[in-house]
């Protein structure tokens, strides 16, 4: 796992792009699939609360589904069902 800081952000992603990673948010869009439908790329970064920058370098944006329309979960949360889907897969 690498951390990045947000100010190096999009020139991380972009090299990450240029490796073969695909760049998945964790955000609600009208074009999210479902966390408990997606099919993981073998090499992806992810990122959690994608702002309209980010987003353009995004590849597919991730929803968690709810019972209700909750607008945000926490980034620990976020990840931690991301990651428990992504090793049940």
């Amino acid at each position: 796992m690498e951390e990045c800081k947000e100010q190096d952000l999009m020139s991380w992603l972009y090299k990450k792009k240029a490796g073969g990673y695909s760049i998945l948010g964790v955000e609600q869009t009208s074009s999210s699939k479902c966390l408990t439908n997606m099919v993981f790329p073998e090499k992806y970064v992810t990122r959690k609360k994608a702002f309209d920058q980010f987003l353009s370098a995004v590849d597919q944006c991730i929803e968690i589904p709810q019972l209700e329309i909750i607008r945000s979960l926490n980034v620990h949360v976020s990840g931690a069902i991301s990651i428990w889907e992504y090793t049940n897969k």
